[in-house]
């Protein structure tokens, strides 16, 4: 198997793990935090194909998300939220508050089918490339900001098939991990 395949295959386990997790959160307020100190369980939801859709589409290639052409109702407004970072409790709350599973699930599997077609046609080699990661921030006032550039000031100068690893497949899905494990502790409290 080569490196584009593998992580072709590890974009769609994410969506696959991101399916899961919808469907175990049912009965879970999505919009409060289940323990104090962690993000509610629709906020860190959205965020983990919201990652996938600005790393790819704005860090990477340089083209619209997938969420500008996506219907915005049941999810919150990327102009507003960006994708989840540099976010204060309040705002993380209200961007939890707009999450509905549906609209969620659709968009992941749009974010996941886009990020197929483009890997699809890309070879190892393509994977060296290194994006001018900083400078596309500017694309939405919501990535620009103090808070948000510095969530990902550290991704600078990385080439595109780590940014693949880290933040589109290990970072969401450490955020996976702590859906499934705020999940528990919210049935059992």
């Amino acid at each position: 198997m080569n490196a584009v395949a593998l992580l072709r295959n590890r974009v769609g386990a994410v969506n696959a793990a991101l399916h899961d997790l919808v469907d175990e959160v049912g009965q879970v307020d999505l919009a409060q935090p289940v323990v104090p100190g962690t993000s509610p369980l629709g906020l860190t939801l959205w965020h983990i194909p919201r990652t996938q859709d600005w790393l790819v589409h704005t860090t990477i290639r340089a083209v619209p998300e997938v969420v500008d052409d996506f219907p915005r109702a049941g999810m919150p407004d990327p102009d507003d939220y960006g994708f989840g970072t540099g976010l204060t409790p309040e705002r993380a709350r209200a961007a939890a508050a707009e999450v509905r599973p549906e609209a969620l699930v659709a968009y992941a599997d749009a974010v996941r089918d886009a990020i197929d077609g483009w890997m699809e046609a890309l070879d190892d080699a393509d994977l060296d490339d290194v994006p001018d990661l900083i400078g596309r921030q500017s694309r939405r006032p919501a990535y620009a900001t103090p808070e948000a550039l510095r969530d990902v000031a550290h991704l600078a100068g990385l080439p595109a098939g780590v940014l693949l690893l880290r933040p589109a497949i290990s970072h969401v899905f450490m955020h996976a991990g702590e859906v499934e494990a705020l999940a528990q502790a919210a049935k059992s409290g």
